[in-house]
């Protein structure tokens, strides 16, 4: 394929429109497209065509401040893992395929054979890097999907510095409503299932999805609490402007939250969670520091609940994030890799 590759400041026109394929939930075009808006970072657009139509996308963003906040992408703390020497002023760092959640990857058209499409996201991969690297900048890609691990590794070719980092999870829907999902899962699984319906029952709190606005300050104060518990610093305030930034990329029609709340109504957990085309991504989690039947909440805020809402709306699958694999495994989800990458 004759590929012609250019550099864009702005976002390129054709990502608003047409079909795209992504290889994730995170990277759906309107989120991309959304954190261009970012005036913290410095974004450039690579834009691959042939014969004049556009088949693929990849951008390289760098942050504009030496303060760094975010630990989840700190390329400091992954500095072991990513070989050479990271420098100390994240202005000097190019993230390649990020929008500044916790995955990295390609645009590319819906209308390429997997070929093709691999072909043009190795020469995307190779020009971002490449360009990052010209301009003195340590450029890496976090938390990238196993689907497109291969072209970034083949972008870089021998000098390819590639170390898994994270787990994902996807679970799939089967059946038409939840008792045929729970049925049709294996042995094992559909008795955890079960279990975890009948502890949440014995609690007696209430479970619903509702529009993600419509809880996002009062589910602000339990999304930083659970952050805590990983280390990572966040304000109410801060994670309920980033949640409604969410709503606003995505619309919000495509935004829910599963939440669960005690006999008189207060929220105790919940799990945002955004419909792109037939698979639920779920996007942030909030939980009660100390709460009784702690362990049942989460499940049925994260899993279940959109679990729920997915076969109603006739979703294929649930996107549940990165970690907690086992848990997630143990109630039918497939367990994959998120890789760091960088060219060192």
């Amino acid at each position: 394929m004759e590929l012609t590759i250019e550099s864009l400041d702005e976002v390129p026109a054709e990502l608003r429109s047409g079909s795209w394929q992504f290889s994730t939930s995170a990277l759906a075009p309107g989120r991309m497209a959304s954190a261009a808006d970012d005036t913290r970072w410095a974004t450039t657009w690579f834009v691959a065509s042939s014969h004049g139509q556009v088949l693929g996308a990849v951008n390289s963003r760098s942050p504009r401040s030496e303060q760094f906040l975010n630990g989840a992408l700190d390329l400091r703390e992954r500095a072991e893992l990513l070989g050479r020497l990271v420098p100390d002023d994240p202005r000097r760092w190019a993230f390649i395929g990020s929008n500044g959640e916790l995955a990295s990857g390609t645009l590319t058209s819906a209308g390429l054979t997997a070929t093709e499409a691999t072909e043009v996201r190795t020469a995307l991969v190779s020009r971002a890097f490449g360009e990052a690297e010209k301009a003195g900048k340590y450029a890496a890609a976090l938390y990238v999907r196993d689907q497109e691990v291969g072209s970034f590794a083949s972008g870089l070719a021998a000098r390819a510095t590639v170390h898994a980092i994270a787990s994902t999870a996807e679970l799939p829907l089967l059946g038409g409503d939840m008792d045929a999902h729970i049925a049709a899962l294996p042995a094992g699984r559909r008795a955890v299932c079960r279990r975890d319906r009948r502890k949440f029952a014995t609690l007696g709190h209430g479970a619903e999805c509702v529009p993600a606005e419509d809880v996002i300050a009062e589910a602000a104060p339990l999304v930083c609490a659970v952050k805590r518990k990983y280390g990572v610093t966040d304000h109410p305030r801060l994670c309920a402007y980033r949640l409604r930034q969410w709503v606003l990329s995505l619309g919000p029609g495509a935004c829910h939250a599963s939440v669960v709340r005690d006999a008189g109504g207060a929220l105790l957990a919940v799990s945002f969670f955004a419909v792109q085309d037939t698979v639920l991504e779920s996007y942030e989690i909030g939980l009660l520091d100390e709460l009784p039947g702690r362990e049942w909440c989460y499940l049925q805020a994260l899993i279940h609940g959109p679990v729920e809402w997915g076969l109603r709306h006739g979703c294929h699958s649930v996107d549940l994030g990165l970690d907690s694999s086992v848990v997630k495994k143990r109630r039918g989800a497939s367990i994959g890799t998120a890789w760091a990458v960088s060219g060192a």
